[in-house]
């Protein structure tokens, strides 16, 4: 009876315990989700907040239209748009009857873009005078990206003819103004093969308007006013990216996009006579001599305008401009408002001496649209108190001695303080925009600091023995008090130094921020930091290591040279920590990723002998290392038909490259779960889509660089360091810095910022060349992603959970400066680099997480268990 009571206490107690074990698990777990989820949460408000703070949407609701003077130029105009088509080619081969115009009969200069110079941007920037802000990357190619005004909603009636995927994008909310008519999709064609057929892209449009000046609708507005014609003529940009913009077929295009416009300016003189149709002729952007564009490059960023017709000098005059520019002159030619959230400035020069006065009202039109902006965003950004700023103030006093200067007479001094009077408007615009902008900044740096303290604490904190209950609960009471007197204190206006504005960003960072702080005290109090350190010169040379290749990583998003050095350098900080480099291979190619980044970047143009010289180097891998036969002749098989793909023996884009990409895991799943073997059948498995990816030596870099990581896992095992501990070491940090340098290493290796955010679909040509933005980035992604997979997978294979996080917590510590070089000044080229370096910053850490955890999917699924699977099924059927 005794011992039966001791025997049920006994398994009392190891019930209570598994339970304990079992509560203690999942509050483990759930911790662990928690603190990722915040990661990710933090991370997004970053990484738009960023983007918000610098580029908030230049667009305000509900802004008046100024009415536009009496005594326009011209009833109607058309505007040509030559997509794709950049100044420097134009200006060297000039098309004979533009040729004529731009000497003789009209005006020219080069119309100046902004990034990214992509089709979307540049259109809109045209028609509607301003520049898209970043939330229109989330909105998609084929829909209205943000609610804009533009030249279309303001004319009477606007008819427009081109690609489906730019005429939706000022169709689709209109006031039923706007009428649009596109050619199919599948049209949009980018196989070099079919650069014949591209002409009928230009050609369908302008045979639409010959057919339109038929109908009945042509006849109703004969005399109407402010009437547009809009065609957009893609035939340039699809050769540009197919045949590139230095070729005959791009130039005869260009010559026959000419020929056709003098043909319909014949035809429209003859129809609507009186000379009362004004012609303009641009491009929304360029393209580089390998034919992508997306970039801040001169070649993208300078198109040709011209203009000729009713109201336009005669003369050959030539005026630069930006791009912005043109929506206020087009506005001004027909006499409709200017688009209410224009930026641009009216061109004056351009029109013809005989309309000075109605230049000066048109110009002050300029002047209070602008004016309207500013008391806007004022509104917006710093209260709609009934006193108005300084800047206010001037700007409706300088607007009240234009106006009387045009009163008098006195239009030319009235042109000269309008010209002053908008570039004072545009400056008070940049002000109030960038209002807020530093209390932004530091509500998102405190948030990052605390994050940043968070994830140090996590990985190098351990619990502490005594938990101060009290301190805790003080610590709770106050933050939330603080959190709710700031978000009361903004929506009832009652504390000024929190919100004097209507801005509702304000007390959401400012919360975000709180929040932060909080989480940061709370792990602060709860943990306290532990290192493990073997001897002072390890703990001297590890750390001082880790420093100098986070200044190569800073340097390495600039100046590729940089990532050479940070290369070197982890080839000597390998020699000083085991003394020997464990294998002359891992020497080898440590010296040869060196080199990538000294090469010129790869052009998409391609260099089909590199490719091949790769895949034989490949197939002689297989025929070497390869000790299945069966896996052996699939490999052979797969990269042989990639050759003929590539070669254009056989054309992949229908069945075959689909096929080779698609069966790229099972492929992979053939190969053993054993480390060194699996990595071999990941190389193996990704080369052949990576290489029809290519346009160069990046399957030669592939290789590099998975010969250097399989020396890493070759070595791993003998080494002490790769046991599965929790606790941080200097050790795990440098190490967190060496696959950072790798993941640099995997996007610049092959190209820089500019290659990477330019767009060219002949990347994708063995895939898919009908014009399809989603695919064709998909696939760009993939091409990307894949040397990143074999970093996650190396990483999966060596890393323990601390070097997981230090590769966050490097890549994080690294985005803080890069935050602030971030801004909304200097040349398009910088700004677009500086958008581009945060982002990779603050990106890549994450990526890398992510596909050391996806890296599981190749790293340890095998076919035999479906095999199993299968059979264990049948015999229970049978």
């Amino acid at each position: 009876m005794f011992t039966k009571k001791l025997f049920d206490v006994a398994n009392r107690e190891s019930s209570n315990s598994k339970k304990y074990e079992l509560d203690e698990t999942w509050i483990k777990t759930s911790s662990n989700c928690l603190f990722s989820l915040w990661g990710l949460i933090v991370h997004l408000i970053l990484l738009w907040g960023v983007l918000d703070v610098n580029f908030h949407s230049p667009i305000i609701k509900e802004l008046p239209a100024i009415t536009a003077p009496h005594g326009a130029p011209a009833k109607r105009v058309f505007l040509f748009v030559a997509d794709g088509l950049r100044f420097q080619t134009f200006i060297d081969k000039p098309p004979l009857y533009l040729r004529n115009i731009m000497k003789n009969k009209g005006v020219w200069g080069i119309s100046h873009t902004r990034v990214p110079t992509e089709s979307r941007p540049g259109h809109v920037a045209i028609a509607a005078g301003l520049y898209e802000d970043p939330s229109a990357i989330f909105k998609g190619w084929q829909e209205n990206p943000v609610d804009f005004d533009s030249v279309f909603n303001q004319s009477h009636s606007t008819w427009a003819w081109g690609s489906p995927d730019i005429i939706p994008i000022f169709t689709r909310g209109s006031k039923q103004n706007v009428h649009g008519k596109t050619y199919p999709s599948a049209w949009q064609d980018f196989d070099a093969n079919l650069s014949n057929q591209t002409m009928r892209l230009d050609s369908w449009v302008f045979n639409a308007y010959l057919e339109w000046l038929h109908s009945t609708i042509a006849d109703g507005i004969k005399d109407e006013k402010g009437i547009i014609f809009f065609f957009h003529l893609l035939g340039c940009d699809t050769l540009g990216h197919a045949k590139k913009p230095y070729s005959r077929e791009y130039t005869e295009n260009m010559n026959y996009v000419s020929q056709r416009i003098e043909e319909i300016v014949n035809v429209t003189e003859r129809f609507f006579k009186n000379g009362t149709t004004a012609y303009v002729f641009t491009a929304d952007h360029g393209m580089t001599d390998w034919g992508s564009h997306g970039s801040g490059l001169l070649s993208e960023t300078e198109t040709p305008l011209i203009l000729w017709g009713a109201g336009i000098k005669k003369s050959g005059y030539r005026q630069d401009v930006e791009q912005a520019s043109i929506a206020p002159l087009i506005a001004s030619l027909i006499g409709i408002p200017i688009p209410v959230n224009n930026e641009g400035l009216l061109p004056w020069q351009y029109f013809d001496s005989n309309y000075h006065e109605y230049i000066g009202r048109a110009l002050l039109g300029n002047v209070k649209q602008l004016a309207y902006q500013v008391t806007g965003n004022r509104a917006i950004n710093c209260g709609n108190g009934g006193l108005l700023d300084w800047r206010e103030d001037q700007l409706k006093d300088k607007i009240r001695k234009i106006e009387q200067l045009l009163d008098r007479g006195d239009v030319t001094e009235g042109i000269r303080k309008g010209d002053a009077a908008i570039i004072f408007a545009k400056e008070a615009l940049s002000y109030f925009r960038q209002y807020q902008r530093i209390r932004f900044l530091t509500y998102l740096s405190i948030m990052w600091f605390a994050w940043i303290t968070v994830l140090f604490l996590k990985i190098a904190g351990a619990e502490r023995q005594y938990r101060r209950i009290s301190l805790l609960l003080l610590t709770n009471i106050g933050f939330v008090s603080l959190l709710i007197i700031t978000l009361v204190g903004h929506i009832g206006k009652f504390l000024s130094i929190v919100s004097d504005c209507g801005n509702w960003r304000l007390p959401c960072y400012a919360s975000f921020a709180i929040i932060s702080v909080w989480l940061a005290v709370n792990t602060l109090i709860t943990s306290t930091p532990v290192f493990v350190v073997k001897n002072k010169r390890q703990l001297f040379i590890e750390i001082g290591g880790t420093l100098f290749l986070l200044m190569t990583l800073f340097f390495g998003l600039t100046y590729r040279l940089a990532l050479s050095i940070g290369m070197l350098s982890t080839v000597l900080i390998r020699k000083i920590q085991s003394g020997n480099l464990q294998s002359p291979m891992f020497l080898w190619t440590s010296l040869a990723l060196c080199v990538f980044p000294l090469l010129p970047v790869v052009e998409p143009y391609p260099r089909v002998y590199i490719v091949i010289i790769s895949i034989c180097l490949t197939i002689s891998i297989v025929v070497l290392r390869e000790t299945s036969r069966s896996r052996r002749i699939m490999e052979i098989l797969r990269l042989v038909i990639t050759g003929f793909v590539y070669t254009k023996f056989i054309d992949g884009r229908y069945l075959v490259s689909w096929i080779i990409l698609l069966t790229t895991p099972l492929c992979i799943w053939q190969y053993p779960t054993e480390v060194k073997t699996r990595m071999l059948g990941i190389t193996l498995g990704l080369f052949c889509p990576f290489a029809l990816l290519s346009a160069s030596y990046e399957p030669l870099f592939l290789l590099t660089l998975t010969g250097n990581l399989y020396c890493w896992l070759t070595a791993a095992p003998a080494t002490p360091k790769y046991s599965k501990r929790s606790t941080l070491s200097t050790e795990d940090m440098i190490e967190a810095a060496f696959f950072m340098l790798y993941t640099l290493l995997c996007f610049f290796g092959t190209g820089n910022m500019a290659s990477i955010s330019s767009f060219d679909p002949s990347w994708t040509r063995h895939f898919v060349t009908v014009f399809s933005p989603f695919l064709m980035t998909s696939l760009i992604l993939l091409k990307l992603s894949i040397p990143l997979i074999l970093v996650g997978c190396a990483n999966h294979a060596l890393g323990t959970k601390s070097i997981s996080l230090a590769v966050l917590f490097l890549g994080d510590c690294l985005s803080l400066p890069l935050m602030y070089s971030v801004t909304p000044y200097g040349s398009w080229l910088d700004i677009g680099s500086a958008i581009s370096k945060f982002i990779i910053a603050i990106s890549l850490p994450c990526l890398l997480l992510l596909l050391q955890r996806l890296s599981y999917l190749l790293m340890k699924i095998d076919s035999r268990l479906f095999q199993v699977s299968l059979v264990s099924q049948k015999t229970h059927i049978v």
